[in-house]
């Protein structure tokens, strides 16, 4: 239902290949759609400052939404970042998403699904360490935590030329592939840099619904 919902308000040729680009909206535009499909529980990996999840809540009207994110350095991810600095991100976070009821896990992804019943949300938004091997873990372990009908999405799907590593289109390609996942939608505009193209969310998102 949520699928046909989502071919519908865009007009999606059923199909078409995969992945299926909605430049309607860019990342911005998500809560309003979780809201439209009657999204109530969710939850966001990586939560940083809280500037997403406090979109969520503002999109979404009396969304439980569980904000995981260890907060912490760690080698492969948070090198060129001090602890202070993320105790600050912690802090920044805490103020910005009281107000709004969110429930703070300050956890490993992984060790913090552990918090959550299989099938027992409506939607993830995966933004966390976006290195091959915490991404797929990502997708593979809360998608089970996702109910049917529900929907995967995440951040940052694009690959960066720098030091830093994004393996998310990659991690992405290989789990739709292994699980023969179609229709998926790359949510926002490409960047494109010739023209000046730069929206708010360049780095696009990724999404499906469960089946």
């Amino acid at each position: 239902m949520n699928l046909e919902y989502i071919i519908k308000k865009f007009d999606i040729c059923d199909r078409a290949k995969s992945p299926i680009e909605i430049e309607e909206i860019n990342r911005k535009g998500l809560p309003s759609l979780f809201n439209e499909l009657g999204f109530k529980i969710g939850a966001e990996i990586g939560v940083e400052t809280g500037e997403f999840s406090e979109l969520l809540c503002q999109g979404i009207p009396g969304l439980q939404l569980s904000c995981v994110d260890s907060w912490k350095a760690y080698r492969k991810y948070r090198d060129f970042v001090h602890q202070e600095k993320l105790d600050e991100f912690y802090e920044k976070a805490k103020e910005r998403l009281t107000p709004y009821g969110c429930t703070l896990i300050r956890k490993y992804s992984l060790d913090a699904i552990k918090n959550f019943k299989k099938d027992s949300l409506d939607f993830v938004y995966i933004d966390s360490n976006h290195e091959f091997e915490f991404i797929i873990n990502d997708i593979i372990q809360w998608s089970k935590i996702v109910r049917s009908g529900g929907i995967v999405a995440g951040h940052d799907y694009w690959e960066s030329g720098g030091d830093l590593p994004y393996h998310v289109v990659m991690a992405v390609q290989a789990y739709v592939k292994a699980y023969k996942i179609k229709p998926w939608f790359l949510i926002g505009k490409r960047y494109d840099k010739e023209e000046g193209n730069k929206v708010w969310d360049r780095r696009r998102s990724f999404m499906w619904v469960k089946p």
